[in-house]
């Protein structure tokens, strides 16, 4: 329904309002936060308005304020809540200004918190899938700004997995917040000595990590990395390569065993440092074949990795392990498939390949073993004999598994026959060596 002219004329000084507190440096942070709500709220009912009235304002808020890392600080739900408007905003409202937009995203990216970046990422996905902007330098910037935080996670590991004590203390003025933010990689709660209004319970905070140590903001890198190739590959194709190395150190790094097993080992922590890792894994899957030379030359490390993350991945959290099969399923795909060979017998224990979890066990059965039988299939001139026995008898015990998901059954009833002929292949090459032959 249209808004008459008194109507639109009472909306268009509702948003000027709020947006006069918001540019108010003298306005308070809780009267900031409740104006930006409130223009948050109103905004899919008049975009063009708030596009009007408030989208300068915002910006500015934005570019000419501080990040800050509190979570519960007015200031930070302020920007945070500016961040949210701006992805919210109807593609057709924000065209004239997606530039400007775009623009100061970037700028943010290195400076900002990892909850205000996690937001800055999807507006920065959207603009170029509506917009498609022609490559620029900010799209090279970021590409290095995403290379260096791959490159310094090596020597961020000791600390990320630093057995810590809870943070107590009488009150939040006492820390050195910046001196702590070098160290924090993920969400921590600060405890303090004032008693919250129950009366029961101390006032806490969370601390948020910055984004460029931020293993959360490390998670969603890759996937916009994948886009930016798609939008500019001519333009990106070399810098993308030189992403291969950088990669392959990720997927194998690891807590040692006498850190995991600590009483104080921080297991969140883990489980975020790990997805991190599978979604870099994943974003070799998706370039393997396009730099399949590049990545042959350090397959070493790229079988180390996979077999590591598939032995070390949480047997409690079914969706990484399945992700990780995934990309595990495409890389075996491809002509790499052969240095997987030496390593078959590790692929053959159940406990490696899914985990010790009855979840993965019952629900990632299908994805495994189909996985493991297109390998066989595709190896089965490579493996020894001792393997070929063991993919025999996994496949055969699995076909009499009456827990088995029906449609699981024929895979592994096929692989086993492939793994037969495989098996039979295997014997004859072994007596013609025995006798000084060839095979052919």
């Amino acid at each position: 329904m249209s808004l008459s002219v008194s109507g639109s004329s009472s909306v268009e000084e509702l948003f000027r309002s709020h947006a006069s507190i918001l540019r108010d440096p003298l306005a308070k942070d809780e009267a900031k936060l409740k104006s930006a709500q409130e223009l948050s709220e109103r905004l899919e009912d008049h975009p063009d308005v708030f596009v009007k009235e408030s989208l300068g304002v915002l910006l500015g808020l934005l570019r000419d304020g501080s990040p800050h890392f509190i979570a519960e600080y007015n200031v930070q739900q302020v920007r945070k809540t500016a961040l949210e408007c701006l992805q919210r905003l109807p593609a057709e409202s924000l065209k004239p200004h997606f530039k400007s937009v775009l623009s100061l995203m970037f700028k943010l990216l290195e400076s900002e918190n990892e909850e205000n970046v996690l937001v800055i990422l999807r507006i920065i996905i959207e603009l170029h899938k509506q917009f498609r902007p022609m490559h620029s330098l900010e799209i090279t910037q970021f590409l290095q700004l995403v290379k260096s935080i791959y490159k310094e996670l090596p020597n961020h590991l000791p600390k990320i997995f630093e057995p810590r004590d809870p943070i107590k203390v009488k009150d939040l003025g006492e820390l050195n917040i910046e001196a702590l933010l070098g160290e924090t990689f993920t969400v921590t709660t600060i405890t303090t000595e004032k008693k919250a209004p129950d009366g029961a319970s101390h006032v806490s905070y969370n601390l948020i990590p910055k984004a460029v140590l931020s293993l959360k903001v490390l998670q969603e890198l890759p996937i916009i990395v994948v886009l930016m190739y798609q939008l500019y590959k001519q333009f990106v194709h070399q810098e993308v390569a030189e992403f291969i190395p950088l990669i392959m150190n990720t997927i194998t790094l690891q807590p040692s065993l006498q850190v995991r097993n600590h009483r104080k080992f921080n297991k969140e922590v883990f489980v975020d440092f790990m997805g991190a890792q599978i979604k870099t894994l994943s974003f070799l899957a998706y370039i393997i074949r396009i730099y399949l030379k590049v990545v042959s030359s350090h397959s070493g490390q790229m079988v180390e990795g996979m077999l590591s993350l598939l032995a070390i991945c949480p047997h409690e959290v079914a969706h990484l392990r399945k992700e990780l099969l995934i990309a595990a399923r495409h890389i075996l795909a491809t002509d790499l498939r052969t240095k997987f060979v030496p390593h078959m017998e590790k692929l053959f224990d159940e406990n490696i390949l899914l985990g010790r979890g009855w979840t993965t066990h019952e629900s990632l059965r299908p994805l495994a073993y189909s996985t493991l039988a297109d390998l066989v299939h595709h190896v089965r001139q490579h493996i020894l004999l001792s393997d070929l026995s063991r993919a025999v008898q996994l496949f055969s015990l699995n076909v009499h598994d009456e827990s088995s998901p029906p449609p699981f059954k024929p895979c592994p009833a096929s692989s086993s026959s492939t793994s037969w002929s495989a098996f039979g292949a295997g014997a004859t090459r072994s007596k013609v060596g025995e006798t000084g032959g060839s095979y052919l």
